[in-house]
């Protein structure tokens, strides 16, 4: 994650890191289009629009992760 573009203006600090698309992309770990077909799919949070680009803040990109964590037990109903 070495390569990270970040907005010039600052996010508030509870709020993160603001991403633009491509990082926002790579900190997910998924392809530019994959987000774009998220975002039109609605299965990706609403982008901050400043002009025409647009941002997320870190902890709304963490908070879509760790809601699309599955838990492989209930998915595959193994028995405790």
């Amino acid at each position: 994650m070495s390569n990270i573009t970040l907005l010039h203006t600052p996010a508030p600090a509870s709020r993160g890191r603001a991403f633009d698309t491509r990082a926002a992309a790579e900190y997910c770990g998924i392809a530019v289009q994959t987000l774009r077909n998220k975002l039109a799919a609605g299965t990706f949070p609403e982008p901050h629009k400043r002009g025409r680009l647009n941002s997320w803040f870190q902890d709304e990109l963490d908070a879509h992760l760790a809601a699309e964590i599955v838990d492989y037990d209930v998915v595959k109903k193994v028995a405790s």
